[in-house]
């Protein structure tokens, strides 16, 4: 009588472990790239409630019958926040702001805040040396005129790679027409 043999050859076991070793190196990178997605969807949904509380504010200036450049707008977060003449958030100490005409660089600190009121981030202005260890976010303004639509004020993620030079994301807020978007874009200087 026969016996046969019960278990698996060499050549199977070789092949099996080829095999397992091909897959590794295919799904390894997925896996070790989870820091990156995390950092991503952060700032996205950060992002997010950003436009959320640009169209809130928006609304609040619609319903309480104001129109044009409003100082502290009541009906928002703590009423601090000024509008643009078109009734987007400016900032809140906007009196160089030409009655709601002019962006500058502070008022874009002061809308982030207004808005998101938190503390996750460090922001830091663009115009000093932004790229340290511990800074989040970049934030200036491009233009002046709100009603240019090269008018804006940024926003960058720094916190995944603080490098000058660097891939981020970024926001732009238009507060002429309350317009986001979000973008990966270079931030140089």
């Amino acid at each position: 009588m026969k016996v046969l043999a019960k278990g698996f050859t060499l050549i199977e076991l070789v092949v099996v472990i080829i095999v397992l070793g091909i897959l590794a190196v295919i799904a390894a990178p997925k896996f070790i790239n989870l820091s990156q997605d995390a950092h991503d969807a952060t700032i996205k949904n950060t992002f997010a409630s950003f436009t959320s509380g640009v169209k809130l504010f928006h609304s609040c200036w619609l319903t309480s019958g104001k129109t044009g450049y409003q100082v502290d707008l009541a009906c928002y977060g703590d009423g601090t926040l000024d509008s643009s003449v078109t009734g987007y958030p400016l900032g809140k100490d906007t009196s160089q702001s030409d009655n709601g005409t002019k962006l500058l660089g502070e008022y874009c600190k002061e809308v982030w805040q207004g808005l998101l009121d938190n503390d996750d981030y460090t922001l830091v202005s663009h115009s000093g040396d932004p790229f340290v260890k511990g800074n989040d976010i970049v934030y200036w303004y491009q233009g002046g005129d709100i009603s240019s639509p090269s008018g804006y004020c940024y926003y960058n993620y720094i916190a995944d790679n603080p490098v000058r030079g660097s891939e981020n994301w970024r926001l732009q807020y238009y507060p002429g027409s309350g317009k986001t978007e979000v973008v990966r874009s270079v931030l140089g200087q």
